[in-house]
């Protein structure tokens, strides 16, 4: 399979690009599964900014452009979802993790939904199209049970995403925590009080990012 970072403009490449600093673009891996599940009741035309290790929305508006203007950001930043969505199957969809917690499958499943939204935004753009494909691939690789090792390519990032920082960040996620979340989850799915879920889904997200920030800096 091709790598990821021949479908994306060398130019914006983290190998290539001096004055990027990288670090900036590590995420934690739950929180991007989490926050695509988020985009899935997000309405067609929301799209993701990155800044400071924090994965923002930025929803169709008059206002959408100037913002993604003023902080410098593009379609390109979809580059930096790869390693964690990578990651968080790697931890949260093995086989016994799965067997222990059957509804974590619940919430890959509705990041995809998240991805197909992102298909909708970028219906124009065969790249990122091409790109974000991929990404459900990846989720689908567990989801459905192929453990295919061979379908994740090692790119500019991957060596960022230490051992020590993968566990620091993973840890934030409590079994409690992650409890509400799939609850949560359900009831988006259940399309019941749907807004009221999504806000509370994003209060606890909130916290994840503040407490990722002071780990990565």
């Amino acid at each position: 399979m091709t790598s990821i970072n021949q479908f994306i403009n060398p130019s914006t490449l983290p190998e290539n690009n001096t004055a990027i600093n990288t670090k900036l673009f590590i995420l934690d891996p739950l929180t991007v599964i989490i926050k695509l599940a988020i985009l899935s009741n997000k309405p067609v035309g929301t799209k993701i900014c990155i800044q400071n290790n924090v994965l923002y929305f930025q929803e169709p508006g008059p206002f959408q452009a100037f913002c993604r203007y003023f902080y410098n950001t593009n379609r390109t930043d979809i580059q930096y979802m790869y390693n964690p969505i990578q990651l968080a199957c790697q931890q949260f969809l093995t086989k016994e993790y799965s067997q222990k917690t059957p509804r974590m499958k619940i919430l890959f499943k509705c990041a995809q939904k998240g991805l197909e939204k992102l298909l909708e935004t970028y219906k124009n753009c065969a790249i990122i199209r091409l790109c974000i494909n991929y990404y459900y691939t990846l989720i689908a690789n567990y989801v459905d049970d192929i453990y295919n090792d061979k379908i994740f390519h090692r790119d500019g990032m991957t060596p960022l995403y230490g051992q020590e920082i993968v566990t620091a960040l993973n840890a934030q996620w409590t079994q409690e925590k992650i409890k509400v979340i799939l609850n949560l989850i359900e009831f988006l799915n259940g399309d019941t009080m749907a807004e009221d879920n999504v806000k509370s889904v994003e209060n606890i997200v909130n916290n994840i990012d503040k407490s990722t920030q002071k780990i990565l800096d």
